[in-house]
């Protein structure tokens, strides 16, 4: 996952514009960012704590949705289009008070109806970036439902769904590379910038990669002695072979520390006498430091 790359494009705007093809290739990179860090959200922290970014999407969609839907309503309208108006119609309390599953297919038919006449919809105030930006948000949305984390096919599912966004990032990057080449003798500093923004900075010594604390659900105190078991997957979901799984246990404080961990999807099991064993699922990219929370239940 590569933010300082969307940073330096951010930074630079003016100059990355004039590459050809390249704004939905950074509009689409951005949404997989987006995505993947909800996903490793839900990886790593109870469900109740993704529940302030989901509210905050979810209000982001229903706004986008009722906008477009207005004013495609609106459109259907003067042109007599009665099924089409039916069809986009959804007062506000349909979308802003329905279920998440709901307001997700409301939105896509929204989508779907407004963009089979965007050119219709220009004079009405909807424009392709507005259906854009509607479908990055039923995006990040779906991303955000929490779903739950204690069946294996459920891990595996969020793993290769990992897996897929940053192949599909590493594709565009490929992409985008190709495209900043065209300016290399033009626009020197902006190339050697972005080049540098692509370079993975090596952590150095004393730097770690994972930060996990233990504690008691009941009561929040620490534990100490609570096995954490990190099992490396590839990205079909399985153990990578011929790589020893790496065990660390918590101190006095219940805290514990992993200097070097390899980027990719972990299986982390963490277990203790006398409390349930669990199993959460972390990813490891570049550059990142991991701040695992858990809290234990006893038996």
């Amino acid at each position: 996952m590569n933010l300082g790359t969307l940073n330096y494009f951010d930074k630079n705007a003016a100059i990355a514009s004039l590459l050809p093809g390249v704004e939905p290739l950074i509009t689409k990179f951005r949404v997989n960012v987006n995505a993947i860090l909800i996903l490793r959200e839900q990886q790593e922290i109870d469900i109740s704590g993704i529940s302030g970014t989901k509210e905050l999407l979810r209000a982001d969609l229903a706004a986008k949705a009722i906008d477009i839907s207005h004013k495609t309503e609106a459109y259907a309208s003067s042109v007599n289009n009665l099924i089409l108006a039916k069809e986009v119609h959804y007062p506000e309390t349909s979308l802003t008070r329905a279920t998440d599953s709901k307001l997700e297919s409301r939105s896509l038919i929204i989508y779907e109806k407004a963009n089979a006449n965007i050119a219709d919809l220009m004079p009405y105030g909807v424009t392709e970036d507005d259906l854009i930006s509607l479908q990055n948000a039923i995006d990040l949305f779906h991303a955000s439902v929490p779903t739950p984390r204690t069946g294996t096919t459920e891990k595996k599912q969020i793993t290769n769904q990992l897996a897929r966004l940053f192949k599909e990032n590493a594709r565009i990057l490929e992409k985008i590379d190709l495209l900043v080449e065209l300016v290399r003798l033009k626009q020197p500093l902006f190339y050697s910038g972005y080049k540098d923004s692509r370079k993975i900075i090596l952590t150095g010594t004393g730097s770690l990669a994972l930060i996990a604390l233990a504690t008691d659900a009941a009561t929040g105190e620490a534990i100490k002695g609570v096995k954490f078991t990190f099992v490396h997957q590839n990205g079909s979901g399985e153990k990578v072979i011929n790589e020893t799984p790496l065990v660390k246990v918590t101190a006095q404080k219940g805290k514990l520390n992993v200097k070097n961990l390899a980027e990719g999807p972990y299986i982390t099991i963490v277990e203790k006498v006398g409390f349930k064993k669990q199993e959460l699922l972390v990813n490891k990219a570049a550059g990142d430091r991991i701040k695992l929370n858990v809290q234990l239940e006893k038996i």
